[in-house]
């Protein structure tokens, strides 16, 4: 439609989502010139929350909006009400939030895989840990109305949790049946008691989310012995398994008692992040991208469809009132008294230059331009005009020429003497001649003739450009297609690269596993061999002198230190440690991390643990990553693979 409503200084393009909290719009902000910015409007109007004390609130958190600046975060554009409903604006994000995923992956039966559900999972918790960091008063900014219609997960795979605003004032509607029945089930127990808030209950939000999003059902009521029991029963919704174990005992540290619960977010999303880089999980946002593009193909593209109309809508702007043309000056009296006049162009005529501000031949309709005439009716309107100026010529010439006279005299009456006879009178002719006025109607007609040409020169050239910008446009929208469907053909054939390159990998280390433990049972049977002949030997030998001491004899897989007959073990391959994004977010450039490594016979690292201090910010969890991931050759005592610890450091630089 081309008419929008709107609400306040917002003009509504698109109703996107309606839900218990309120509507959400894609919106754009107007100004002065016209409209500024396009925004992702959330009002809240919902059932069961009263604008008045939810502004009061929000009143309190302005601030937040210049504060809060995280990548994981929405950007805050305005806060305020109107009419008594308050009302959030954030920069826009072209997404859907999490409780549209929710349903969209539960409707197509195509679940969210595990490694998206834990990057989404670690992006709101990056967002609350990031907030925790920040002070409002004397106090820690945390939310307190952690939900999935809060969260928005973008077109490009990036997850941004919005309403640190309004949390605490939405939390404040908790006891109302409405709020309590769609969002109980995220709040912790102690907010639906009316308890005051507390920077673990965010925690217990995050678990009901990585549940729903791991299991693709909503969390049950808990069992008589609380969530434990639920959680060992629940079943990853992609895999058919059960759910990792160290997922589960995180679940099981988030969804109890306040006193039992892990204590803030940093410390839960410290654990979740550990848990994803040393499993087997491989997180991306790109991956995510392909998910949502998939999951929402359609309404991807009907929002860029619908955007690009709304570039083309009148935006209401405060225009000046025009003042009112003023009327035509009076034709001016002939002081000769002939009425020859001349006939100027635009004034009898009717075919006079077209107004100002508007080209001849176009219709303005607000935004829109109605087509100009054809090329072929150009030459009728020119014969046309030269017809009503010929005919306005001789209608002037015989009104003029004929009817000019001035009226005779009444005849006077002389008394008693008859009239003398009338002298002969030369009548001259009154006006221009016959030749002078068709020079008048020749020079007319070869004005009005180039008036018209240039007129219609000028609307074919603006036509010739408005055609030439469709064919742009068409050729754009032609390249965009070609440029997306050769980006999805790219995500998918590197998504099929990177599946045939973990289960080749899968493949490696079952192969790796399998003769391990083949050696280990060789090793096993060798040293139980060992042991029954060293008994027989003792047996045999009893009665006879001990023998001098014997150099102890090293076996493979011993475990040595460093010393005489040792070689202690020579690095073949680390993978480069991936500099953290996390440090980067705090502006962390370096850091040097010691990290002790036991490297086993074979030449793998089969233990490895920080020493010294903990550098934090993400540094441990890559040091740790890329030393799991080197290649030794294994350490030798008197030529025999061994057994070794090793100490090592790892530089990062933020280059």
């Amino acid at each position: 439609m081309s008419t929008r409503e709107q609400f306040g200084k917002y003009l509504l393009l698109k109703k996107l989502t309606e839900d218990p909290l309120g509507e959400t719009f894609r919106a754009g902000l107007l100004g002065d010139k016209g409209m500024e910015r396009v925004v992702l409007l959330r009002i809240f109007n919902g059932q069961g929350i009263d604008g008045g004390r939810l502004w009061q609130a929000m009143q309190q958190r302005q601030p937040l909006q210049q504060a809060l600046k995280s990548p994981s975060i929405g950007d805050g554009v305005d806060l305020g009400e109107i009419e008594g409903i308050p009302y959030v604006a954030y920069d826009y994000i072209s997404g859907k939030n999490m409780a549209n995923l929710l349903e969209q992956a539960a409707k197509k039966r195509n679940f969210i895989p595990a490694e998206h559900a834990l990057l989404i999972t670690e992006r709101i918790a990056l967002a609350l840990a990031s907030a925790n960091e920040t002070r409002l008063g004397d106090q820690r900014v945390a939310h307190g109305f952690v939900v999935p219609h809060l969260a928005i997960i973008s077109n490009e795979g990036e997850t941004r949790l919005l309403g640190f605003e309004v949390g605490p004032g939405l939390r404040g509607f908790a006891a109302n049946p409405v709020v309590r029945q769609h969002f109980g089930r995220y709040l912790a127990p102690e907010a639906l008691a009316g308890a005051a808030q507390d920077r673990s209950d965010d925690v217990y939000s995050l678990g009901v989310v990585l549940y729903e999003l791991l299991t693709g059902r909503p969390l049950p009521p808990p069992a008589a012995d609380g969530y434990a029991s639920v959680i060992d029963q629940a079943v990853v919704a992609t895999e058919g398994e059960p759910v990792p174990a160290e997922i589960a005992g995180l679940l099981k540290q988030s969804l109890v008692a306040r006193e039992q619960r892990v204590k803030d977010v940093a410390t839960w999303h410290k654990t979740l992040n550990q848990f994803m880089f040393e499993g087997q999980y491989n997180p991306t946002t790109f991956n995510l991208a392909f998910f949502m593009h998939n999951l929402f193909r359609q309404e991807i593209e009907k929002e860029s469809q619908e955007i690009e109309v709304e570039k083309t809508l009148p935006v209401p702007t405060v225009q000046p009132k025009a003042a009112p043309a003023p009327p035509p000056p009076p034709a001016a009296p002939d002081p000769s008294g002939t009425g020859t006049g001349v006939l100027s162009p635009g004034t009898g005529t009717g075919i006079g230059p077209a107004p100002s501000g508007t080209k001849p031949g176009l219709e303005q309709t607000g935004t829109a331009i109605a087509a100009a005439p054809e090329k072929s009716s150009k030459t009728g309107l020119i014969v046309g005009a030269i017809a009503a100026i010929l005919l306005l010529g001789v209608g002037a010439w015989f009104f003029l020429g004929r009817g000019g006279d001035a009226p005779p005299e009444p005849p006077q009456e002389v008394a008693s003497q008859p009239a003398p006879a009338p002298e002969p009178v030369v009548e001259e002719p009154a006006g221009p001649t016959e030749e002078e006025l068709r020079e008048q109607i020749s020079e007319l007609v070869s004005q009005q003739s180039a008036m018209i040409a240039e007129t219609y020169d000028d609307q074919l050239k603006d036509l010739q450009r408005q055609l030439e910008q469709a064919r742009q446009e068409a050729d754009d929208r032609k390249r965009r297609e070609a440029e997306r469907l050769a980006a999805e053909e790219a995500a998918a054939e590197e998504a099929r690269l990177a599946e045939e390159a973990r289960l080749a990998e899968e493949k490696a280390q079952a192969e790796a596993a399998a003769a391990a433990e083949a050696e280990a049972e060789r090793l096993a049977a060798e040293q139980k061999a060992a042991e029954e002949k060293a008994a027989e030997e003792k047996l045999a030998q009893a009665a006879k002198p001990p023998p001098p001491p014997a150099k102890p004899q090293v076996r493979r897989g011993d475990l040595v230190e460093l010393g005489p007959g040792v070689t202690p073990p020579e690095l073949v391959r680390r993978p480069q440690p991936r500099y953290p994004e996390m440090a980067r977010r705090f502006n962390k450039t370096s850091a040097t991390v010691r990290v002790r490594v036991l490297v086993d016979e074979n030449g793998r690292v089969i233990k490895a643990e920080i020493e010294g201090e903990e550098q934090r910010f993400g540094f441990d969890n890559e040091a740790l990553q890329a030393v799991r991931k080197s290649v030794y050759k294994p350490a030798t005592k008197d030529g025999v693979p061994v057994k070794m610890w090793q100490t090592l450091e790892i530089a990062f630089r933020d280059r």
